[in-house]
């Protein structure tokens, strides 16, 4: 565990109290910190704690439904069930966590990159250490990202022009934003030194960390107009200079559409 004694005293502290109560429940096998809470010299005031419990089979709704587990449980503001097996939890003083309890034999449903084990009482290390092995994304094919990136912005605005807005700003600024990154990183290294925060599961990640610049421009491209965004984001991959001719073209059948 990449632990930093500069991360907020407060985050370490909720850390070394959810180990304890992990470590002294009977039911519970192990406790995988991952994000942030495995790597805290990232964390900062604004940082939420992140992990999964591992649970013996059969405890796993016991513990999704009583928080009393939890660190100050009673400080509790609510805790909405977002998946079959998470939580977000807030507590009163807007302190988020994001966790899974899993039963030992679902932890394999999990994906992680930056990952701690404080609490293992089984064989969690090992099956975590695995689990990363294969959570790695498809492999990049630049061809094929150019091609979903162009398909994306046409289906978007042929939508904005059907007068269904705000579906085609989400096409345009999280799905086509997405491609761009991921063009924008086959095309350019980051910032020195800045190669080991990139979350390989995230491409919006600390992009203001390792390409300041470049994000400074695609934040102000999404929030323009959608149609004006989806020009701007398809000129701002062109300009990136990664693509041939033959690819290029293939931005023909676009501006053809729509008119550009």
């Amino acid at each position: 565990m990449k632990r930093s004694e500069n991360a907020p005293p407060a985050f370490l502290a909720f850390i070394d109290d959810l180990s304890t109560s992990a470590e002294k429940n009977p039911d519970v096998l192990g406790l995988v910190l991952v994000g942030s809470a495995a790597e805290t010299f990232r964390a900062d005031e604004w940082s939420d704690h992140d992990f999964f419990l591992i649970v013996k089979t059969g405890f796993g709704e016991r513990f999704r439904n009583d928080l009393s587990w939890l660190p100050a449980c009673e400080e509790i503001a609510f805790s909405p069930r977002e998946t079959d097996h998470g939580l977000k939890v807030v507590y009163q003083n807007g302190h988020v966590l994001e966790f899974a309890v899993f039963e030992d034999p679902e932890l394999e449903l999990a994906a992680v990159n930056s990952w701690a084990v404080p609490v293992d009482k089984t064989n969690i290390t090992e099956r975590v250490k695995a689990i990363q092995a294969r959570t790695n994304p498809r492999p990049f094919i630049l061809e094929d990202e150019w091609a979903l990136f162009l398909a994306t912005i046409l289906i978007a605005i042929g939508r904005a022009r059907r007068g269904e807005l705000l579906i085609a700003g989400q096409g345009i600024r999280t799905r086509a934003l997405n491609h761009a990154l991921g063009l924008l990183r086959a095309s350019k290294s980051p910032l020195d030194q800045t190669t080991e925060l990139e979350d390989n599961l995230d491409r919006f990640r600390r992009v203001e960390t390792q390409y300041p610049e470049e994000a400074k421009i695609l934040n102000e491209i999404s929030e323009l107009p959608v149609e004006e965004s989806a020009r701007a984001i398809l000129q701002f991959v062109i300009n990136l200079g990664v693509l041939n001719e033959v690819q290029l073209s293939w931005a023909d059948v676009l501006k053809n559409k729509l008119g550009w």
